[in-house]
């Protein structure tokens, strides 16, 4: 950390000088570098950086990275209150590690003016600080393209913005990011916390979040100057390189697909039957209770209006007393509930959880009063 931050005091001082650092910085190349989803789930969607290179100096600087040693940064998590940070570190090292997990590597230049770059610059030491570069994460309104959008955003006088807001789409966040390829665990919390925020048609702007689509928003940006001199693949993996496999229907859904599975058998199975109705019961509530905290008791604004709530009900333990069961209007209401999420879920296209909804209905007909 040490070395970066005298590189970064070097670089300051380089264009700290009005009217020798606007200069300079003329001679700095800017490259915005997009690389490819990878395989892990925080890898999922790619990552932007911002490529800043001299004759002796060549750094990557890059938002979105995190600790997992953290104090409580699971439960920071839940309560989506990360702190992530901005790194730097050397183009060679990060560029060569993306290479070897076979993700693309595109570097597009940004051509922009001596005075721009002075102040890009300039926002990008001040981030670096130690005491500067936390912020608080946000998966589509604060993440690692999104804030290099809004810098570049802001060094242009708000040209990327002005050209990207009036453009009107038919995509939503959920269309972008569900399912991701081959991250069956990662889809089924994503399918089980995505709100009807996530399914409402954004603008370009909205949209641009992510990391391949604000790289070819940014291509076609019509500005004076040519933000695009130079756009060149650095790397592309070969099929027999890359780790990140080709997208598989069961590497994408298998999670979903096993417990589904686990669960109607257990059903079908008389001996079992009793034991998977309770388990069942038990946790379809403790997931319910979930939603309603991740609505109202976190900072994650995507879980609101969750539709989910009528599938995995809170109120579903009730059903373990056969008391209750007797009555004729409870089950009838647990059949509605279930049948309203189903007619929810196909207007939002959001069937992912079916195999749920089908448990639903196996427990019912098991408790249903004969």
């Amino acid at each position: 950390m040490q070395k970066w931050l005298l590189l970064i005091c070097v670089l300051w001082l380089l264009i700290s000088t009005p009217s020798y650092g606007q200069n300079y910085s003329n001679s700095i190349e800017i490259d915005l570098i997009t690389i490819s989803p990878g395989e892990f789930y925080w890898s999922a969607f790619g990552h932007t950086a911002l490529r800043v290179k001299t004759d002796n100096y060549d750094k990557l600087f890059g938002f979105g990275y995190f600790d997992f040693e953290e104090e409580y940064f699971f439960l920071k998590f839940a309560k989506g209150e990360m702190q992530y940070f901005l790194g730097v570190n050397e183009s060679s090292y990060e560029l060569a590690d993306y290479q070897q997990q076979g993700r693309q590597i595109v570097s597009q230049r940004l051509d922009l003016t001596s005075k721009q770059k002075h102040k890009l610059l300039t926002k990008l030491i001040y981030l670096a600080q130690p005491e500067n570069r936390y912020y608080h994460y946000d998966y589509f309104l604060n993440n690692c393209t999104s804030r290099i959008r809004d810098l570049l955003d802001e060094v242009s006088d708000g040209e990327i913005s002005k050209q990207l807001t009036p453009q009107l789409t038919q995509h939503s966040w959920n269309d972008l990011t569900f399912p991701a390829a081959n991250q069956a665990w990662m889809n089924l919390g994503i399918a089980y916390i995505y709100g009807l925020p996530a399914y409402a048609k954004k603008n370009q702007w909205q949209l641009s979040v992510f990391p391949e689509i604000f790289s070819k928003d940014l291509k076609n940006i019509d500005t004076e100057n040519n933000w695009n001199k130079s756009y060149r693949v650095l790397f592309e993996p070969s099929k027999q390189h890359s780790r990140f496999a080709e997208y598989s229907f069961i590497q994408t859904h298998y999670a979903v697909i096993l417990l589904v599975v686990l669960l109607i058998i257990g059903l079908l199975i008389k001996p079992l039957a009793s034991i998977t109705i309770h388990l069942w019961l038990v946790t379809q509530s403790l997931l319910g209770i979930g939603l309603l905290l991740l609505w109202f008791f976190t900072q994650h604004k995507i879980a609101a209006w969750n539709i989910n709530i009528l599938l995995f009900s809170p109120m579903a333990w009730v059903l373990l007393f056969k008391s209750i069961r007797k009555k004729q209007w409870i089950m009838n209401a647990y059949l509605i509930v279930n049948s309203l999420w189903l007619i929810a879920a196909s207007l939002t296209t959001n069937l992912y959880l079916l195999g749920f909804c089908v448990i639903n209905l196996l427990v019912y007909f098991k408790c249903h009063p004969k």
